[in-house]
């Protein structure tokens, strides 16, 4: 005779243990994490461990292996089985902390931003930005001279590196956030610099109530060269860049702008995204309806601006590269 085994968890704790962000809870537990590539963060002194950023599972390229956050548990924690790992994402264990449990630490303070030098010449992130990217040159130019937009160079090992770099400032015009960013489009580096505080993103100020919301610089210099093409004056309207998939830069910027009555939410179109299991999700337009529904409820007028391509910058440079085309089309002979 076969008899049912009760089940150790309440279907409402399993739901808890699977919604649990595994990046937090590694930090939590004294995990130590960096800047990873556009899907994740690395696990700092790991080798290969990397966090995907949705929070719901990891990947190690050392070991080849990767899971969710039981697993994680059970590998890098090392909890003995199923039930010993969920008790612990629970915080609900019956018996004394192993060793194997890692204490929480106290995050270090943040220190001081320090920009990295300015390059010689900024023809490379000029032409970059231009000719790679196909931003408009008085769009570039602007953000220059508001000191937004530079080239870098970095020394290291006896090596010289040129970056583009992107800054955010606060309200007294102090540099609190630099990104960089290789200017070729044959690379994938892109960092921030030490001590960056993502709160302080890279902007664009406006005149209008209006404000426009991306997940990187680049699209948010598209955007504002799409709108030029269509004769629409780019300076009139607000954008904020986040850095990542998030509304923290803007939450800080609309508390000084008061005027702003109207958020559009710009993330990238991920049709190509998928969970860690698998599962089909496009992350940047998850997180738009998220934000939409967060501000809404704030009191914004909120809306939804999705890319036809993946971000704002492959829509400039596919229309760009159809309007070439159409100017090489021969006219066509008028009929008598």
């Amino acid at each position: 005779r076969q008899q049912t085994r009760k089940m150790p968890f309440t279907e409402e704790q399993m739901r808890q243990i699977y919604n649990t962000n595994l990046i937090d809870f590694a930090v939590q537990h004294g995990f130590e994490i960096e800047k990873g590539d556009r899907n994740t963060v690395h696990v700092k002194h790991s080798g290969g461990l990397y966090l995907f950023k949705h929070g719901r599972g990891y990947q190690c390229f050392a070991t080849q292996s990767k899971g969710n956050i039981v697993d994680f548990v059970q590998e890098y924690m090392g909890a003995g089985d199923f039930k010993s790992a969920a008790e612990m994402i629970l915080n609900c264990r019956a018996y004394e902390q192993t060793e194997h449990y890692i204490p929480p630490v106290e995050k270090k303070p943040r220190g001081d931003l320090v920009l990295p030098e300015k390059d010689k010449s900024f023809d490379r992130t000029i032409a970059y930005l231009t000719r790679t990217r196909g931003i408009d040159k008085e769009i570039v130019y602007a953000m220059i001279e508001q000191g937004k937009v530079y080239g870098a160079r970095t020394e290291k090992s006896g090596y010289s590196f040129h970056n583009c770099a992107f800054v955010g400032y606060d309200e007294n015009g102090k540099p609190r956030y630099c990104a960089l960013r290789a200017p070729s489009a044959d690379s994938h580096f892109r960092q921030d610099v030490e001590n960056s505080d993502k709160t302080y993103g890279f902007t664009m100020e406006g005149r209008s109530n209006r404000v426009y919301e991306f997940e990187a610089p680049i699209d948010a210099m598209s955007h504002a060269t799409l709108c030029k093409l269509h004769s629409i004056n780019w300076r009139e309207d607000h954008r904020v860049s986040e850095g990542c998939l998030s509304d923290k830069a803007l939450s800080r910027y609309l508390q000084l702008h008061a005027e702003i009555k109207e958020i559009v939410f710009c993330y990238d179109n991920d049709v190509d995204g998928k969970l860690a299991d698998g599962t089909p999700h496009n992350h940047g337009q998850a997180q738009a309806e998220i934000s939409a529904g967060i501000f809404t409820d704030l009191g914004y007028k909120c809306f939804i601006q999705t890319p036809q391509t993946k971000d704002f910058n492959q829509d400039l440079l596919t229309f760009r590269a159809m309007l070439q085309a159409d100017d090489k089309q021969p006219e066509k002979a008028v009929e008598r």
